[in-house]
């Protein structure tokens, strides 16, 4: 007969797999019994069907079959980055389609595992016959266990497949991408580029001819009837942005002033916030000014969307580009992020504008690449205009700081003095010019996409680096010029308790955390190409911070490497708390010495840290597998060299857990007498009498003799033995010298001190007398200050004191 606990679970099982849906396949309707009109049965829980179904199993495979014909079966037809793009795109998103599939299906497997074991396993051979019901519950359950392993087989299938069309999408991505870059083209100069461009013309004019239709009817209706009242409106709204954004610097540079320090600080400050107004306000303005243009407009393709898209993209660099022109030859010197003369920064004024004008050309020349339909050659072309007419930017401005600093250098320099330029300024000069002339001469001779792509990249990089130079150097200025011990904000920091140190080194610190961070989207941006496409620059990022997954290696990213760096910052400071909680709180209640006191302390912070260590590997993903190499090595290592280290090591853990010799204690080892001060892992320290400290290795206390004088007595006692002849009044003289060790200054006032007689010899008593040191007090201190108050108090009552005498022979 089965116990009732079984039963209970039976009757439970029986009760819940009853329940629609459960027991049933999925979509399978109870027709035995009629259902009340407008009742709806919910299932408890759902079939792999619902979860993931055949359609959509087939859907990813349907969809795995075509991304795998288009991309990579007919390589031979040729594709275009364009076309590999939407299919890397289709590739991703079925591989994260199946990646969330897969955990939504996984818990149920776990469910009807669960169940399975309620039931328990089928009766055996010679066993009574289960009920029918439980049987026909358990078959069930099989058949549905099955069917979701079914389902996730497929599934963990069609995940590895989409991966592997991601991979090699993405290297033949770079493939094209790098025999494009090297393709030779016509040179403009040769008359073989200039009669194929006659013969592609007039197809690439009708191209364009449609597209400026497109355009012409957009505005057409943007201006047409009551539509005319919100296009005015829109470009009212974005030309006050711009108005606003013009007129936003005063009023920056006077809340820098009224809120920050003088110094490198404000113009830095000023700057930023500036560029960031700029950016926001071109990039705001063209959304405002397109969408009116656009919304409910039936004249606007999807050319113009792609092409609207796409200079949207440049808008707040050009904003940007021009605010910090602005701001870096500023009229005032004060607000000039960079020392330069006046007449320098008049020079360079008309730079930003060519730059700005050059993105909002990148991103119409970006929609002519991908997406406009011309001709090879009349794209080619057009990349060619804008490289011959953005590499002279590089030549320029090196060659108009390097003539102004030469005559300042023969103006304010004294005679027989010449003032070196900075070899990084001459290496960056000399660098921008030389990629300048590449350009020019890779255009003339052909290689159009390698000079387009170099200058692009190039430009892209040079605004991205001034802009997260900015930030740095404004991280920098504030953590120095506000957070220092000694700045306004530092001084409030401090009279709130923080120590003067912490808040130093805080400040130096947290800009260099900063820093570390900048360079990583200087990576990302540098490595997601020339185009400054913010989600390539987000997914660059992404797999920085994330690194790439494997079982059979350490996932060695920069979250982790962070990871690492602030496990062993934020574990001091909780080991340092808890062992400050043990001191002040904990110990306080316990009858615990000083020496378990320490061994305590010791073994939780070297625990602490063991823990600490262990979870930095698990961050970097390495496991007891991959550090079965370093393990082995280990071994030989400590089997030959390390031997000593480990012996010292193996004996500390073993006076922490014996604690033969405690904190406190007064030893001796090696002829050499004093107090324990602190027992570590490899070494104990020793106070000597003259306020030196031996270190002694831990094995010395295993292997050798140590005199422990604290050992034998509590922790604090001492004694004083005394001879008194025998016409002494023994009772008196007890009386005395439990009244002078009472009164005392270094003894404990809690513990009553005692007296009795040990020994009886010599025509003397010994009388003994044991009081325990206060707290603070060496044993060796209070003992000489007793044994002084004791002959005193002898002389003053007249008790005799004998002295032992000893014989010599001759």
């Amino acid at each position: 007969m089965l116990r009732m606990p079984v039963r209970v679970v039976v009757l439970l099982s029986l009760f819940l797999f009853s329940l629609p849906g459960l027991s049933a396949p999925a979509g399978a309707q109870n027709t035995d019994q009629p259902v009340a009109a407008g009742s709806t049965l919910t299932p408890l829980i759902m079939g792999a069907q619902d979860i993931v179904s055949d359609k959509t199993l087939d859907e990813i495979g349907a969809e795995i079959r075509s991304i795998y014909t288009n991309g990579v079966t007919e390589q031979q037809a040729g594709h275009s980055a364009l076309d590999l793009s939407t299919l890397l795109q289709r590739a991703t998103a079925v591989s994260t389609r199946t990646d969330r599939l897969l955990a939504r299906i996984k818990p149920y497997q776990d469910i009807y595992q669960n169940f399975v074991d309620i039931l328990g396993k089928p009766p055996a051979k010679d066993d009574p016959p289960e009920a029918a019901s439980i049987t026909e519950q358990r078959a069930s359950l099989n058949r549905r266990q099955k069917d979701i392993s079914a389902r996730m087989t497929r599934l963990r299938l069609y995940q590895v497949e989409a991966q592997q069309l991601v991979n090699e999408l993405r290297q033949h991505d770079s493939a094209i991408q790098q025999a494009t870059l090297w393709q030779q083209m016509p040179s403009p100069l040769g008359v073989n580029f200039w009669s194929q461009f006659v013969q592609t013309a007039p197809q690439d004019g009708r191209r364009l001819n449609a597209l400026g239709a497109e355009t012409l009817a957009m505005l057409a209706t943007a201006l047409t009837g009551k539509r005319v009242f919100i296009t005015l409106a829109g470009l009212c709204a974005s030309i006050l942005l711009l108005v606003g954004w013009l007129n936003a610097r005063r009023p920056v540079r006077l809340l820098c002033s009224r809120f920050l320090p003088k110094g490198r600080v404000r113009p830095i400050a000023a700057t930023v916030l500036c560029g960031a107004i700029g950016a926001l306000a071109c990039g705001i303005s063209f959304q405002v000014f397109w969408n009116t243009l656009a919304f409910d407009n039936p004249a606007v393709g999807d050319d113009l969307v792609q092409l609207a898209s796409m200079v949207a993209t440049q808008a707040p660099l050009c904003g940007l580009v021009l605010e910090l022109g602005f701001c870096f030859l500023s009229s005032k010197a004060e607000w000039r992020v960079f020392n330069m003369s006046d007449d320098l920064a008049r020079s360079l004024r008309l730079f930003p504008a060519w730059l700005a004008i050059a993105m909002i050309a990148r991103g119409i020349l970006r929609y002519v690449d991908t997406q406009s339909g011309l001709s090879l050659l009349s794209v080619q072309l057009m990349n060619g205009l804008y490289t011959l007419a953005v590499s002279p930017l590089l030549f320029a401005i090196p060659r108009k700081l390097r003539l102004t600093a030469a005559q300042d250098q023969e103006e304010d320099a004294e005679p027989g003095i010449t003032e070196q330029t900075p070899p990084l300024a001459q290496f960056l000069r000399s660098m921008a010019m030389g990629i300048s002339i590449i350009c020019w001469i890779a255009v003339l001779s052909g290689y159009i996409p390698l000079a387009y792509t170099l200058i692009s990249w190039v430009s892209v990089m040079a605004l991205s680096m001034t802009a997260l130079l900015l930030l740095s150097m404004l991280t920098t200025a504030i953590g120095g010029a506000l957070f220092a011990s000694r700045a306004p904000l530092g001084r409030h920091l401090v009279e709130l308790g923080l120590p003067p140190r912490l808040i130093n080194q805080a400040s130096i610190l947290i800009p260099g955390l900063i820093n570390v961070l900048l360079l990583a989207v200087a990576y990302a941006v540098a490595t997601s190409g020339a185009n400054f496409d913010p989600p390539q620059i987000w997914q660059q990022l992404y797999a920085l911070f994330h690194g790439t997954e494997d079982s059979n290696t350490s996932s060695v990213s920069l979250d982790a490497i962070l990871l690492c760096i602030a496990l062993p910052l934020v574990g001091y400071q909780a080991i340092k708390i808890v062992k400050s909680w043990f001191q002040q709180r904990f110990f306080p209640a316990t009858n615990l010495d000083i020496g378990a006191q320490a061994s305590i302390l010791s073994i939780l912070g070297y625990a602490a840290w063991i823990l600490i260590g262990l979870a930095m590997f698990a961050a970097l993903g390495v496991t007891v597998k991959s550090m079965t190499w370093v393990v082995s090595a280990l071994s030989v290592g400590i089997g030959f060299g390390l031997q000593s280290i480990v012996q010292n090591f193996v004996s500390g853990i073993i006076l922490m857990a014996e604690r033969p010799v405690s904190v406190g204690d007064v030893v001796t080892i090696a002829g050499v007498t004093g107090k324990v001060e602190r027992i570590s892992v490899r070494s104990t320290d020793i106070r000597l009498d003259d306020k030196s400290t031996m270190i002694v290795p831990n094995s010395q206390f295993i292997t050798s003799a140590v005199k422990n004088a604290t050992r034998a007595q509590k922790p604090g006692v001492f004694t004083v033995e005394l001879d008194l002849p025998f016409a002494s009044d023994l009772n008196k003289a007890s009386s005395v010298v439990i009244a002078t060790l009472s009164a005392c200054a270094d003894t404990d006032p809690d513990s009553p001190p005692t007296v009795s007689m040990t020994s009886v010899a010599d025509g003397s008593a010994v009388l003994t007398g044991s009081a325990k040191a206060r707290d603070g007090v060496e044993i060796k201190t209070a003992r000489s200050s007793a044994l002084f108050a004791i002959w005193q108090a002898f002389q003053e009552n007249e008790i005799p004191v004998t002295f032992r005498q000893t014989v010599r022979a001759p």
